[in-house]
């Protein structure tokens, strides 16, 4: 099903989800929509990859958030833990929370329609909708920038290996190596814009006027009408935030 939406409809959904999980004044809010992109996830096949990069992100955000806030939080009010000398305070502790489950929902939110969208047809739905080709093909190549750069430290790292990098050496051995990494790592990522800046303008990617392309983007009715309802949504939750 998520792989099936329109490359927009994902982005808007994600981006209405984000917006309102900022909006909402308790962490329990945030916490429901996590658990709910994540249920989507799974439904979706990429649990995996996601809870991956969730567990990196925040562990350590968690850690922080909840030590700082919980301990210095100025609101604090009620104490809920005592360790030693130092006191874990309510009030901070769901304030950390919040932030905390705030930017689970942006993580789980974004992530999903990079790991379920064709680079292309995100490009091609984008331009659809009158954005310009040269804004899209940045927005797309922003996105593709670090997973790009992954491959290649990982495909220059076992090329390294293979001759006779010994990755268990001394910690000054391996950071030379990491320096060693960085020379052909940036000269093949720029060698790399090149090509691609050539084949785009032997593909007349600056040329005017209608395009075609090698397939369709489908944008149903359906998909169109839930896009406009969660900008309806986004709106009431904004007036509603101003108001309270």
């Amino acid at each position: 099903m998520v792989h099936r939406l329109n490359p927009v409809t994902k982005l808007v959904l994600a981006g209405s989800l984000v917006i309102i999980a900022f909006l909402l004044p308790d962490y329990r809010g945030p916490l429901l929509m996590t658990l709910l992109l994540l249920g989507i996830a799974v439904s979706a096949g990429i649990f995996r990859q996601l809870i991956v990069a969730v567990g990196v992100v925040a562990t350590p955000l968690a850690i922080a958030l909840l030590t700082i806030h919980g301990l210095f939080y100025p609101g604090n009010r009620t104490p809920l833990v005592s360790l030693g000398p130092a006191t874990f305070w309510e009030e901070g502790l769901q304030y950390a929370l919040l932030i905390l489950f705030r930017l689970l929902v942006l993580i789980t939110a974004i992530l999903p329609v990079m790991l379920t969208t064709y680079p292309k047809k995100m490009t091609i739905a984008l331009i659809e909708k009158g954005l310009s080709p040269k804004l899209a093909y940045v927005f797309m190549a922003s996105l593709q920038f670090i997973p790009d750069m992954q491959r290649r430290a990982k495909a220059i790292s076992e090329a390294q290996q293979a001759r006779g990098l010994d990755i268990k050496a001394s910690l000054w051995k391996r950071f030379r190596a990491l320096i060693a990494m960085m020379v052909p790592l940036l000269t093949g990522a720029l060698i790399a814009a090149e090509t691609r800046s050539l084949a785009l303008e032997a593909r007349g990617f600056n040329r005017k006027g209608a395009r075609t392309y090698l397939f369709d983007v489908p944008d149903p009715g359906v998909e169109r009408v839930l896009r406009w309802a969660a900008v309806v949504v986004v709106l009431a939750a904004m007036v509603w935030k101003v108001a309270v």
